[in-house]
């Protein structure tokens, strides 16, 4: 299983914010790229920048942690994972997003794990059209040909950095498996890092839960709220 690690400097919302520092010494990326060494070997981790100057930045971290990086489009985002997926022969990949810090990597292995009875399915999502988990836990495992299948032309400017709303929104068209996930993480917490002020609570959870027991996420994000 590939694991696409999508990130970059540019950020409207927070330019530069994958070399911020987190409680536990790491930058965004660098905490991203521990997490996806986890899940699988470094050979099938691959970080999905931009062909902008400053990713370049980004591109030496993914060195030094001797991963690959693919560098593409800015602006489109799915050019950029089709022309990736294209280059390293990616036939199913883990959606990593360079702003959640904190993943089920249990459920992830598990998954994996069990991927062999998921393989007709263009999308294996804890998501589906009426109903989502806490931002930041989403787990994404995507067929790259279904990116192919995408019309172009239908697709929407405020879709361009979440690849795939347009299947949750076309499910008929698509065969999606929904995951199951605990209750406690549709509460409608955030655990991604947009804003400066994200990293308060993400931090205080970084510096506190049991990675063995995720669920205690939720308390530790209620008690960081309170702080």
């Amino acid at each position: 299983m590939h694991v696409l690690i999508f990130s970059r400097l540019n950020s409207n919302r927070f330019k530069n914010k994958a070399l911020v520092k987190l409680s536990n010494g790491n930058t965004l990326i660098e905490q991203v790229i521990s997490q996806a060494k986890k899940i699988t070997a470094n050979k099938n981790i691959i970080l999905a920048t931009t062909t902008n100057f400053n990713d370049k930045k980004l591109c030496d971290i993914a060195n030094k942690n001797k991963i690959n990086y693919f560098r593409g489009s800015d602006n489109d985002v799915l050019a950029r994972t089709i022309d990736c997926c294209k280059f390293y022969n990616i036939k199913y990949f883990l959606r990593y997003c360079g702003d959640r810090p904190i993943i089920d990597l249990i459920k992830i292995k598990k998954i994996i794990k069990n991927f062999r009875n998921y393989k007709k399915y263009d999308l294996i999502s804890t998501n589906n059209k009426k109903e989502k988990i806490d931002q930041g836990l989403t787990i994404e495992i995507i067929k790259s040909k279904a990116l192919n299948n995408i019309p172009k032309t239908k697709f929407r400017n405020k879709d361009n950095e979440h690849i795939t709303n347009y299947l949750y929104k076309n499910y008929k068209n698509f065969k999606i498996f929904k995951i199951s996930f605990s209750k406690i993480f549709k509460k409608k917490y955030k655990y991604t890092i947009d804003y400066k002020k994200d990293l308060k609570i993400i931090n205080f959870i970084i510096k506190n839960y049991d990675k063995k027991d995720i669920k205690k996420i939720a308390k530790l994000y209620e008690e960081a709220k309170t702080i």
